[in-house]
């Protein structure tokens, strides 16, 4: 009987520990209703949007990005280039973080810790504008 439980608690282990390898199916973004604001940092510039229009259409575009299966196991991607986007919930913002990089596949979104995913080069058109030239791959 002590074999079989131990047997089935190594079985338990291992689908826990696999299940939790590889990146989310579902990027976590907040509901456009609640973010305030929405901080696009690249290089060295930093802008600030508050337009509700400009934040529902990034995060319509974010929203549609498709799970590479790939995992996020630092606190920012060694991507050259990539772009850090907070997004401010609330009145006394409290900010989470995701980052936009092109790769020689496409536009990828990276949350920390959670996953990256593969997202459309609309997405890195419309946070281009804010990027000064050094922050851009050159593609």
């Amino acid at each position: 009987m002590k074999l079989h439980l131990s047997w089935a608690a190594c079985g338990l282990l291992l689908v826990l520990s696999l299940a939790a390898c590889g990146g989310a199916d579902t990027l976590i973004l907040p509901d456009a209703s609640e973010v305030t604001a929405v901080r696009v940092t690249a290089g060295g510039a930093v802008t600030l949007h508050r337009d509700p229009a400009w934040i529902q259409s990034f995060l319509t575009e974010a929203a549609e990005a498709a799970p590479t299966g790939r995992e996020s196991a630092q606190d920012a991607p060694g991507q050259p280039g990539a772009v850090r986007v907070e997004l401010g919930t609330g009145d006394s913002p409290g900010w989470s973080v995701l980052y936009v990089y092109q790769t020689e596949d496409g536009c990828c979104l990276e949350q920390p810790y959670e996953g990256i995913w593969q997202g459309d080069d609309a997405l890195w058109t419309q946070l281009a504008a804010d990027t000064p030239p050094e922050g851009r791959n050159a593609s």
